[in-house]
């Protein structure tokens, strides 16, 4: 019942977030627009008004809810990681390789290939910042950067060098995917790629794992008190480099979706920092699994209303950026009063004992 409530006071803290955040965008359209209720009704309405652009908020929450699953679980075992960018590069390259130059194969057996690729790149590369915050207790938020470079820069090596296509021009980018590798449209009316099931149920397995297995109840107490873990017979290390690499796989995944669905080749430099927005999706889903896939669809939504009030009206789509900022400065602060909260509750709790 107490986990129930404080479940409800979370989701009304991080609704009321939101809202504050939008009317603090409303003021600024006000002070700044000479078109204000077009500029508004572009920002809200329009995402929604026709299949385009609902498909279009689809797509962008595609990647969005890979990534903020990727760092849901990082965080839910205490590793403030970073590297999910670099981690998406690399399953989106291993992931696009056998999308580009495997022919031959049923797309039924063809994407889950591609897939499995991409969590094992992903996880493999996630693996290094694990094991060093395990065992040689180095700074994963230093580490995971670092590695962030190391992945794109090395990718886009091999983009405009190793595996450019020939007939690609001035532009870094592998040959194009094979016809089996390609997600497909879901519906004809809609131009949402079917990766939006991937992600969805990839949300939908990572909740049963936290919440309905041994391993995932593990990885939960590691992040809340890791000595009281270590004293219960649990192996912190290894929590914490199966924490990241299950992290890497689901960036990589996330990467490379994007390849077979969206983009059919894999370009230099096509992320956009889809690994650092799911930092923010973390954020406001409170590491929450499911809550991952309604902060990804609003922040999809926020991107996707920005594009049409830039084009609709005379506010440019920064304001969006400002919405966001206000939302992780929001979401943030409630964070650190209940971490406040936990612990003058632990010291009260500390000195009742003691009497």
């Amino acid at each position: 019942m107490k986990r129930k409530s404080s479940f409800l006071l979370d989701l009304l803290g991080i609704a009321s977030a939101a809202i504050v955040a939008v009317l603090i965008g409303f003021i600024i359209i006000l002070l700044v627009s000479d078109q204000p209720l077009q500029a508004m009704k572009s920002l809200l309405v329009d995402p929604i008004s026709n299949a385009f652009n609902f498909g279009t908020v689809l797509n962008k929450a595609t990647p969005l809810i890979f990534t903020g699953l990727a760092l849901s679980v990082v965080f839910r075992a205490g590793v403030f990681s970073m590297g999910a960018e670099g981690q998406l590069y690399v399953g989106a390259f291993f992931g696009a390789w056998v999308a580009t130059f495997i022919p031959g194969l049923p797309a039924a057996i063809h994407i889950p290939l591609i897939l499995i690729f991409a969590m094992l790149g992903g996880a493999l590369y996630g693996a290094i910042p694990g094991l060093l915050k395990a065992y040689y207790n180095a700074n994963e938020i230093v580490s995971t950067l670092m590695l962030n470079f190391v992945a794109t820069l090395s990718v886009s090596y091999l983009l405009n060098n190793v595996f450019k296509d020939p007939a690609s021009g001035g532009y870094a980018r592998m040959p194009y995917i094979q016809p089996s590798a390609k997600l497909g449209k879901f519906m004809e009316a809609l131009p949402t790629h079917s990766g939006i099931f991937i992600a969805i149920a990839a949300a939908v397995i990572i909740y049963l794992f936290l919440y309905k297995t041994k391993g995932g109840y593990e990885l939960r107490l590691v992040g809340e008190n890791p000595l009281f873990a270590e004293y219960g017979g649990i192996n912190t290390k290894k929590v914490i480099v199966l924490s990241v690499m299950i992290s890497g796989a689901l960036a990589g995944i996330g990467g490379v979706v994007e390849v077979i669905g969206l983009h059919g080749a894999l370009k230099d430099q096509f992320s956009v920092g889809l690994g650092f927005d799911g930092i923010i999706i973390a954020l406001l889903a409170r590491n929450h699994p499911i809550g991952v896939i309604a902060a990804a669809f609003f922040y999809a939504y926020l991107q996707v209303g920005a594009q049409t009030m830039q084009m609709n009206s005379d506010v440019s789509r920064e304001l969006a950026v400002i919405i966001q900022v206000l939302l992780v400065l929001l979401v943030s602060a409630q964070a650190i009063f209940a971490y406040l909260k936990q612990r003058v509750h632990r010291r009260k709790r500390g000195e009742a004992n003691a009497l």
